[in-house]
């Protein structure tokens, strides 16, 4: 099997990425589908190469409470790395076990649920 990115090289030099069709299902949605992973893996849209390297200026959640939701399942990101992430941002974290990337087509109720929950906190902190 190729590699998991193909990258396209642009008039201007720049670089944008995409995911091989081919292993699309697999590696992004693998608990969506075939019709639901075939559809995302053709209409994807490219991504710039910059976006890997651009420095934030700023972390929000250095300041912000913060709400995460991942698969257990994911593999672009691995799950110990969302773990620490997490963990240093002192986030509120539902873990979904054996869901995919793209948990939130395949697990919309909890993805929704983890998005209530912010919003009810962050009012009530408002509140306070």
């Amino acid at each position: 099997m190729g590699p998991l990115v193909r990258p396209t090289s642009l008039p201007d030099g720049s670089v944008e990425a995409s995911i091989d069709p081919a292993r699309f299902h697999d590696v992004f949605c693998a608990d969506l589908p075939d019709a639901d992973a075939a559809f995302m893996a053709i209409s994807q849209r490219s991504v710039s190469a910059t976006a890997f390297d651009d420095p934030a200026t700023a972390a929000a959640w250095r300041a912000k409470p913060s709400w995460a939701v991942f698969g257990t399942a994911d593999r672009p990101v691995a799950p110990d790395l969302h773990r620490f992430q997490y963990e240093r941002a002192d986030s509120t974290v539902t873990e979904v076990e054996g869901a995919s990337h793209f948990l939130m087509l395949s697990q919309p109720d909890i993805v929704a649920g983890v998005i209530r929950e912010a919003v009810m906190a962050s009012a009530v902190n408002r509140a306070a």
